[in-house]
């Protein structure tokens, strides 16, 4: 994984930034919805700029995560190039796969947030 180069704390999620990714960790109980997604969207822009990025959502906690908002990533789609979900619970798994569904983006589920930043990583040509 490469150096954090900024932690962010939001009301529902914490945000920390990477060269070529930021890795979401929801807090519990959280409703991810577009006035949150558009939260990150903003975050995001201002980090990245006009630079490509991936995002990687943590899953330790349970939240819900509205579906639709994959629908708006055309707002983001020209820098975001791929969205990785990181967790090792069943139920958080099967919920990425529907979301999956949803995404116009590359769009990987793993068990380890290293492998996430890996693929990530490969995603840039080095």
């Amino acid at each position: 994984m490469s150096d954090l180069i900024k932690s962010v704390k939001l009301g529902f999620t914490t945000l920390d930034f990477y060269k070529n990714y930021v890795i979401s960790e929801v807090n519990e109980e959280a409703v991810f919805s577009h006035s949150q997604f558009m939260e990150v969207v903003n975050r995001c822009r201002e980090f990245y700029v006009e630079k490509k990025f991936v995002y990687i959502s943590r899953r330790i906690n349970n939240y819900s995560v509205d579906p639709t908002v994959y629908l708006k990533l055309e707002e983001i789609r020209k820098n975001l190039i791929g969205i990785a979900i990181v967790s090792n619970k069943v139920s958080s798994i099967n919920m990425a796969e529907f979301e999956k569904t949803f995404s116009k983006v590359d769009f990987k589920i793993f068990l380890e947030l290293d492998e996430a930043a890996e693929w990530a990583e490969n995603l840039f040509p080095h």
